[in-house]
């Protein structure tokens, strides 16, 4: 399936199944969508904020003391953040997988493959968990050698800035760019090997290494028709992130101007208009996002011709050939059943 082909299918699937666009918001949202979603009505704390917020712990820890708010505050982000990582991942494996089977099932696609019973769906969350933790090995390297890097960049434009206008996350990332190719050509490898890898697992209930060898060989045959899969869409979710969250952040403000108002009914519309905005922006991301999903879902389909299943698309489109197995007889039609046959 060419690479265009597969776009445009993936999206007719998408409109043509609306049951998968919450639950590819869910996983987005469960992924780290949730920071990008609320950050435009999220105050974001200052650097002279954070200095004195931190400051005086970092000063203790620098002369040897660790005072007991700072073990709990760690201690604390460390539990939540495993717990997120852990829970948050298998619900969003499990969301995965459900919208894979979905688009695997419809009728435009290749109709659902028969077989035996499908495995728990439990269990094959916890491997598409682990497939994707697997595969985002080389993302958490990246990230924890590049750390090193731009806590030193951190430091040097806290203690000596060269351009105290632009905001220190510009100037920090700026001042190291090779950190930020490096994470997002990892990111990119992972969710590439992760997505085509969740896909054998929901859909061939295949053992994580299996899965993740056969993701592996993919990238490596069709390397840029998978980046292609994955840019392209993610350029498109990008392209509505970005002003849905302006929007919403412009909405958010008048909404904070307007509750000291004595007119309720211009606060009404505002809240309104608001919470329409938020809605709307969330609708559209949840469709980008079951397109993106769907997209590996019918290439994987078409790549393995549904899995031994049939090869007809719609439910009575029995052709005289094996592709029709559940109803073929064994024989050529119109002949005659000789003896011994079945």
């Amino acid at each position: 399936m060419t690479r265009g082909r597969a776009l445009l299918a993936a999206l007719l699937v998408t409109l043509a199944t609306p049951a998968t666009w919450p639950i590819a918001l869910a996983a987005f949202l469960l992924r780290g969508g949730i920071v990008v979603v609320l950050l435009p009505v999220v105050v974001l704390p200052t650097t002279v904020g954070i200095g004195n917020s931190i400051g005086p712990s970092l000063m203790t820890v620098a002369f040897g003391a660790i005072p007991i708010e700072v073990i709990v505050v760690t201690a604390s982000i460390g539990i939540g953040a495993l717990v997120w990582l852990v829970a948050g991942g298998w619900l969003a494996a499990a969301l995965e997988a459900e919208g894979a089977r979905i688009v695997a099932s419809d009728e435009d696609v290749a109709g659902p493959p028969p077989g035996p019973v499908p495995p728990p769906a439990g269990r094959v969350a916890a491997r598409i968990l682990i497939a994707r933790l697997v595969a985002s090995l080389p993302l958490g390297v990246v990230l924890a050698l590049g750390s090193i890097r731009l806590v030193f960049v951190t430091y040097r434009e806290l203690t000596t800035p060269l351009d105290v206008g632009t905001p220190i996350a510009v100037r920090v990332l700026v001042g190291a760019p090779e950190v930020v190719i490096a994470v997002i050509v990892a990111w990119t490898l992972a969710e590439i090997v992760g997505a085509v890898a969740a896909r054998r697992i929901a859909l061939t209930d295949a053992h994580v290494g299996a899965a993740l060898v056969h993701a592996v060989a993919v990238l490596l045959r069709e390397p840029l028709s998978s980046l292609a899969r994955f840019w392209l869409p993610s350029l498109v979710l990008l392209l509505i992130l970005v002003p849905s969250g302006l929007a919403a952040g412009i909405a958010w403000d008048a909404v904070g101007s307007v509750l000291s108002d004595d007119d309720p009914i211009r606060t009404l519309v505002t809240v309104v208009a608001f919470v329409g905005l938020w809605i709307a922006g969330l609708l559209l991301i949840g469709v980008v996002c079951a397109w993106r999903a769907a997209i590996w879902t019918v290439v994987e389909v078409a790549r393995e011709g549904t899995f031994g299943g049939s090869a007809d698309r719609r439910p009575g489109h029995w052709r005289l050939a094996r592709s029709s197995a559940t109803l073929w007889p064994g024989r050529p039609w119109g002949r005659s059943r000789r003896r011994g046959e079945p």
